[in-house]
């Protein structure tokens, strides 16, 4: 049996081991025992005999014979997803119990089909990564909770489990670090026999830079935060260029789809906007919460915090920043695509004056401190005197400049912004711009990299940075981050509301494939939501053993 290519030609097995560059694919389940077994089978043979089982098992249950025909679909911007998609479509037409084409789409049309896969009943496969935070219910919520169902979450096919629910709501309302710990592996385990969706591998970051204009480059371990090191006074982080040129050239791999926060669903737009929007708090390089618009902060009882406000600051467009904006910026996650943000633990503001408030909690929520650092945006944007979508405006030491779209976007340094300056980080940032380049294919982005085009590239593929890795003209910094691999699968259809067909495609996936030969040994291979990230919280090793 062949393989669908991304033009519907139909290829054979060996052309696509080459065009994929996987070596051991065959037979490879990606969740190993240690254990022999009878008759001479190997570990993979009897998992994947295993897997298969399983399969059959749901395909009778439901009066379905193979092959099932379905489409695993990956967007067109991102390569390693591809690969990684036909990877897993290519093991599943192995078994004969599947017929799976395989299409790729643009990102906007790719995050309809996201949002609205479970509403039109759609029979897909469908790949993604989730970005999270330093909290490990930002990995679970939006995904599993039975309240965040997509389109006004990420709960994309509808999953609902009673228990799911109970675990998720008990975690977060726990403040003894302890039982959190505790509770988070039961739920771990629980998404582990349940399957909804299939972690595949837990991500990294990697910036490469020209070291002829950048001697060091301290990466921020979450994705859509690439271009804070070019000036984090919360994490004592700033840039400075080798020959005090005053832009900074970077680049971004896809088109800034939208920058209103409420509705921002991709990392490249977050990547665009965080040096434009500012919190109350932020989180700085190792995960522990510091002031920004907030300058103190205390807890006052379970479900009461008050925070002293930054005297001074101004919007980009003039306006004084006060105790208003911070209600008027929380107000605006209610009914949008990111409102599990807010609501999840939001249930009022009480302003005191400009520079003093106090926010109630729904309920304890241990995360907050973590979670407060929302974006806060100008009341001209609640008035619809400004788009934010078009014209992103916020405190930030960047303003945003211009974009063309599809080829580039810009900031500008921001020469109003409060921070003063301390013995770690100059009162103002000595990049003046920062143009992001839209470059959505990895070999042209190492092209414009090698050309002296690109002062940095946060987008190159995992096998170029590992070619220029050791190359002298260039710099590489690596940091284990918050993100995950995952496929979903559309359970509100047979036979994939049938747990032991997600269970046994789930054991077929060639996790160690993915991570040595598309990523080039980048990130680990996961099956559990939390990251290593997290590893108070992550499982080890993250095979469940089911």
């Amino acid at each position: 049996m062949g393989v669908w290519k991304g033009s519907g030609e139909r290829v054979g097995r060996r052309t696509f081991l080459g065009a994929v560059g996987v070596s051991g694919a065959i037979g490879f389940a990606g969740c190993l025992s240690e254990n022999g077994s009878e008759g001479g089978e190997t570990a993979d043979q009897a998992v994947e005999n295993s897997a298969e089982a399983l399969i059959r098992n749901g395909f009778e249950a439901a009066g379905i014979d193979p092959p099932f025909e379905t489409t695993i679909y990956a967007n067109a911007e991102n390569d390693e997803r591809i690969r990684w998609a036909q990877l897993v479509q290519y093991e599943l037409n192995e078994t004969d119990l599947f017929d799976v084409g395989f299409e790729q789409l643009e990102w906007g049309t790719y995050e309809q089909l996201l949002l609205n896969m479970a509403e039109n009943e759609e029979n897909c496969l469908v790949t993604l990564d989730l970005s999270g935070g330093w909290d490990p219910h930002i990995y679970v919520n939006s995904l599993f909770h039975s309240a965040h169902r997509a389109p006004n979450g990420f709960n994309f096919n509808h999953y609902a489990d009673e228990r799911t629910d109970e675990l998720i709501d008990s975690a977060v309302a726990e403040s003894d670090r302890e039982q959190r710990v505790e509770t988070y592996g039961a739920l771990q385990e629980r998404l582990a026999q349940q399957v909804p969706i299939s972690i595949v591998r837990s991500g990294e970051e990697a910036t490469v830079y020209r070291q002829e204009r950048i001697d060091d480059w301290r990466q921020y371990p979450l994705p859509g935060s690439e271009y804070d090191p070019v000036y984090a006074p919360y994490g004592g982080e700033f840039l400075e260029t080798e020959d005090e040129t005053t832009e900074l050239v970077g680049d971004a791999v896809a088109t800034v789809s939208n920058t209103d926060p409420v509705r921002m669903n991709d990392t490249t737009s977050n990547m665009a906007t965080s040096l434009i929007y500012e919190g109350l708090l932020a989180v700085d390089f190792d995960g522990t919460p510091r002031p920004l618009l907030a300058t103190d902060w205390e807890q006052l009882d379970a479900t009461t915090y008050r925070f002293d406000l930054r005297e001074g600051v101004e919007f980009h467009n003039g306006e004084t920043f006060t105790a208003d904006h911070v209600r008027a910026s929380f107000g605006r996650y209610e009914g949008s695509p990111r409102e599990p943000d807010v609501y999840d633990w939001y249930d009022g503001v009480d302003v005191i004056d400009d520079t003093e408030l106090e926010v109630h909690l729904t309920g304890e929520y241990g995360p907050f401190e973590t979670s407060v650092g929302v974006p806060i945006v100008p009341l001209a944007a609640g008035d619809g005197e400004i788009d934010l979508a078009d014209e992103p405006v916020g405190t930030g030491p960047y303003r945003f400049d211009e974009h063309a779209e599809g080829e580039y976007w810009r900031l500008r340094r921001f020469d109003d912004h409060w921070f003063d300056g301390d013995d770690a980080v100059p009162a103002q940032p000595t990049v003046e711009t920062i143009t992001m380049r839209i470059i959505s294919r990895p070999a042209a982005r190492r092209a414009a990299l090698e050309a002296d085009e690109l002062d940095l590239s946060v987008g190159l593929s995992a096998d170029d940075v590992a070619d220029l890795d050791g190359d002298p003209e260039y710099g590489v910094e690596r940091a284990a981050t918050g993100s995950f691999d995952f496929l979903i699968y559309p359970q509100y259809l047979e036979p994939f509301d049938d747990v032991d067909v997600r269970r046994g495609i789930d054991r077929l996936l060639p996790r160690q494939t993915i991570v040595e030969e598309v990523y080039a040994g980048q990130g680990t291979v996961a099956y559990t939501p939390i990251p290593p990230l997290l590893s108070e919280f992550s499982i080890e090793g993250g095979d469940p053993g089911v």
